[in-house]
């Protein structure tokens, strides 16, 4: 989808303002078209275009996570899904020392992790042509919230485990 036909959208929708026309593009995202919206010269918004069943998800995830501080804040979710809309957040690691790796693990469990919400309903996406996923779906919603709480807890368990290992 032609970035600048996004643009004029979020115009008149009044999500961005007439001024923030700059915009950066971002790499490194696997399937995802990611822009940055400049406010001057400063980061304000991204923009980032996926598979309807992505951005989905990915707008759900911004939604029921609103309260952790350490994410991005939903702005905006195209009603077909085809982009979203979410304010640029610089990373976090800058903020502690340098190889201090036990620091960062701890803020991520403590202000991200720790606020794990199990899912309530059916619900389809990610890569669906990814094997996990096809193990989720075959499965009843108990089933894919008991695999995904087995997976959350296995990954506190390793962060929580290697912690004191990494601690300088």
């Amino acid at each position: 989808m032609d970035i600048q036909f996004i643009l004029n959208e979020l115009y008149e929708a009044g999500v961005l303002e007439s001024h923030m026309k700059n915009l950066k593009p971002l790499t490194g995202g696997t399937s995802s078209e990611v822009v940055v919206v400049m406010d001057g010269t400063r980061p304000r918004y991204v923009i980032k275009q996926n598979d309807p069943a992505i951005v989905k998800a990915e707008a759900e995830f911004l939604y029921t996570y609103a309260q952790i501080e350490k994410l991005s804040r939903l702005v905006y979710v195209d009603p077909l899904h085809r982009y979203v809309v979410y304010t640029f957040k610089p990373g976090f690691a800058g903020q502690y020392c340098e190889g201090n790796k036990g620091e960062l693990l701890l803020c991520l469990v403590t202000e991200v992790i720790a606020q794990y919400k199990s899912l309530g309903e059916e619900r389809n996406y990610g890569y669906p042509d990814h094997r996990f996923v096809h193990t989720l779906v075959a499965g009843t919603p108990q089933r894919r919230n008991a695999i995904l709480n087995i997976c959350f807890m296995a990954i506190s368990e390793y962060i929580i485990l290697c912690l004191p290992k990494m601690v300088h």
